[in-house]
């Protein structure tokens, strides 16, 4: 459902988005600190109208929370601790990504628009950043993941490109993460509520997934804001489909029918948002109703999130308060110290309620497949300052670690995670090593200032103290969150420097540390990248602090034009705009090559417009510019497809075949709709200009000659007025 009734228009947006975006996130590498559904079921998968695990084959049922839209007010809460919190405080198994794509309207509309700098239309770098941070908190908490298309109108032909572009992207970067559920459509709603497009789009979408070797469970959504309108009938294997309700709108009477005849037709079924709510998230819990649907869910053991994990009222432009929230008052929760004390909504309450009540011990789960004997014992957990678990260990026994980053095998505690413990009679044990809260500090984060004086995450640099250097502040208190006192040392002193001195310009000190002693990142004008290490010692109830940013001093980018990208297009087509004769902001003239060569035979530059043969082929090109004072150098590299596939671009009318064409070896027989002049090029494979030449066509057939061409391969281009053909041409 939409929760929103109006676009979010954020003052502040820039900012709230920059200071939501951690650093040095890192999917690929990250592993489970803990034992959760994940080491005991692996990837999902279906069987039947069942969902199960493809690793343990067993029925699955999973309990969770769906993030909120991905926008301003949402994305606050797309932070690792608030998922470690919600692990650990909700017992939750699973959270959805809500990725907004471009529109909030809940009728499959577009009057309503996302903010592009959250939308992923808007900035998919981001998003996709955003995703890869939130994968690495699943890996990690080992918990399922769902990666949402959070829109109604997902098969309209833009979002549909788009949508195949990004899950097979995402499916090819995390092909072996058994962590992701992919659900391709959100809502079906409005004119998108056709379920042959549907089950159209989703076979197109969940091909592509497919095609990059990923069988996680992928879910579609069904007509009439998923609930059950149809379902069943989309190709292939591990495929669910989705049901959403709100208890203060959908009743078990009225809608729980669809989801039991979903189900008897052999179909499985995952709830990925309910509410306790009225469908527009504004009422308060209608717990009595809420109740029904949680017993329904539980008698059908069907996965679930509720909606949302967020605060109750917003103060970011003019977003609506929810009572669907799970916390109450207007404040962002964002760390874990202000998660323990947090207040919940009436909603809030209840939800947590159920999954507490519910939750799973997934370590007594998993510890039941390992092998005893005299040497196993009792699950050990411990904190990362424990020291040593030896004193778990069986007399008489030694033991081999499977993580030794973790515990050693002599049982010295080393890091957070757990392991197992091989006895040397082969039976098995489980220790867990919890992570102790971290500190933090806030603004400590990587960023980049430029040769023109700004900087990203707010900040400008400019000489605070009067030396006639380039600073910015490091923080106006050298203090961690949690109270330690925190110092700061530079690894790269030859470009970034850390310094205290006093700051003194009014414009750049911001009244509070204007004539206060402060630290300054101080740049010394050399390009380049520092690493900046934060530390602190313990304080009640936190481990000492060793954090590390970056701070990159570097020319700012150029860009080309935004329609040079990487492309499937018809035989024939015309891209506009596409081939910029200078950068965007450097004004510097860009070089293009066509797979390693000057022009080519299969896709020419027309002033500006790319054109392609009338041929199959794959062509990739590169773009170069060279650097200016302020900006710097690009080399780019395009990859485009013609004849392959759907477009993914938004691409020109193609010209309507002006002519017909028949190639003889001295010449060309040409038939033109109408009379007038006309251009005839001819291109050699390597793109060079053979011959070109005005003629005066008749309407009909009409006579071109072509003298002095040598035997071989050429692609020719012929215009009229607004009309182009093009044709390749084999002269024996």
């Amino acid at each position: 459902m939409t929760r929103i009734s109006k676009t979010i228009k954020a003052l502040a947006a820039s900012a709230l988005l920059l200071s939501a975006v951690e650093a040095n996130a890192a999917a690929s590498t990250a592993k489970p600190l803990r034992i959760g559904p994940v080491q005991v079921h692996g990837a999902l998968g279906t069987n039947g109208n069942k969902i199960v695990g493809q690793k343990s084959g067993k029925e699955v049922m999973i309990r969770g929370m769906s993030m909120f839209w991905s926008d301003a007010t949402g994305i606050q809460y797309y932070n690792k601790e608030v998922i470690k919190w919600a692990v650990d405080n909700l017992k939750m198994d699973v959270f959805r990504y809500a990725m907004g794509i471009n529109y909030y309207d809940s009728d499959g509309g577009s009057s309503n628009k996302l903010d592009e700098s959250y939308s992923y239309k808007g900035n998919p770098d981001m998003q996709e950043g955003k995703v890869d941070q939130m994968v690495e908190a699943a890996i990690e908490n080992d918990i399922y993941i769902i990666i949402d298309w959070h829109s109604h109108r997902a098969y309209d032909n833009s979002e549909k490109s788009q949508a195949k572009s990004f899950f097979s992207k995402m499916a090819t970067k995390y092909k072996n993460v058994p962590n992701i559920i992919w659900e391709v459509f959100n809502e079906p709603a409005g004119s998108f509520n056709d379920w042959g497009q549907i089950k159209g789009y989703a076979n197109d979408v969940i091909g592509g997934i497919r095609n990059a070797g990923n069988d996680n469970l992928a879910l579609v959504g069904t007509p009439n804001w998923s609930q059950m309108g149809q379902c069943g009938g989309v190709n292939g294997k591990n495929i669910g489909y989705v049901f959403h309700f709100y208890a203060g709108t959908h009743s078990v009477g009225q809608y729980g029918g669809a989801v039991t005849s979903c189900k008897n037709g052999g179909n499985a079924v995952f709830i990925t948002e309910w509410g306790t709510t009225t469908a527009d998230g504004k009422s308060d819990a209608n717990t009595s109703a809420s109740s029904s649907w949680t017993d329904f869910m539980e008698q059908n053991k069907i996965s679930n999130c509720n909606w949302s994990l967020r605060q109750k009222v917003t103060k970011i432009g003019n977003a609506s308060d929810e009572g669907s929230a799970m916390f109450a008052g207007d404040k962002a929760l964002t760390k874990q110290s202000e998660l323990a004390s947090a207040s919940y909504t009436n909603s809030g309450n209840f939800v947590k309620k159920y999954l507490t009540s519910h939750a799973t011990d997934w370590t007594k789960e998993y510890s039941s497949t390992l092998k005893s004997g005299n040497c196993s014992f009792s699950v050990a957990t411990v904190k990362e300052t424990a020291g040593s678990v030896a004193s778990s260990f069986k007399s008489g026994c030694t033991y081999t670690s499977s993580d030794e980053t973790i515990v050693t095998s002599a049982g010295a505690v080393k890091g957070p995670g757990f392991v197992i413990m091989t006895g040397n009679d082969g039976s098995q044990s489980i220790i867990t090593v919890t992570a102790e809260p971290r500190q933090s500090i806030s603004g400590f984060v990587d960023f980049n200032c430029f040769t023109s004086g700004s900087c990203t995450k707010s900040k400008r640099i400019m000489d605070l103290d009067g030396d006639g250097k380039n600073e910015v502040i490091v923080s106006a208190t050298p203090q961690t969150d949690q109270g330690a006192t925190a110092s700061f040392t530079s690894l790269n002193p030859e470009v970034v420097k850390i310094k205290k001195a006093t700051c003194s310009n009014k414009s750049g000190c911001f009244g509070k540390t204007e004539g206060a002693s402060v630290y300054m990142y101080e740049f010394s004008g050399k390009l380049g990248s520092a690493k900046i290490v934060a530390t602190a010692p313990a304080t009640t109830g936190y481990i000492a602090m060793s954090d590390t940013i970056t701070v990159t001093y570097s020319k700012m980018g150029d860009k080309i034009g935004d329609n040079f990208k990487s492309m499937t297009i018809e035989k024939g087509a015309v891209v506009p705009a596409f081939f910029a004769t200078e950068t965007f902001y450097g004004k510097v003239a860009v070089s293009y090559t066509f797979d390693g060569q000057e022009a080519s035979i299969y896709v020419v530059n027309s002033d500006g417009y790319l054109i392609a043969a009338d041929m199959d082929a794959t062509v990739v090109i590169r773009a170069t510019a060279p650097e200016t004072t302020e900006r710097a150098a690009i080399d780019s590299t395009v990859t485009i497809i013609v004849g392959a596939g759907s477009p993914d671009a938004i691409i020109a009318k193609k010209p309507q075949t002006a002519f017909k064409a028949k190639f003889y070896n001295e010449g060309l027989m040409l038939t033109s709709p109408k009379a007038g002049l006309a251009t005839v090029e001819i291109f050699t494979a390597l793109g060079h200009v053979e011959q070109s030449q005005k003629v005066m066509l008749g309407a009909g057939t009409n006579w071109i000659p072509v003298a002095g061409v040598s035997a071989g391969k050429y692609f020719v281009r012929i215009k009229q007025g607004s009309s182009f053909s093009s044709y390749t041409w084999e002269k024996k």
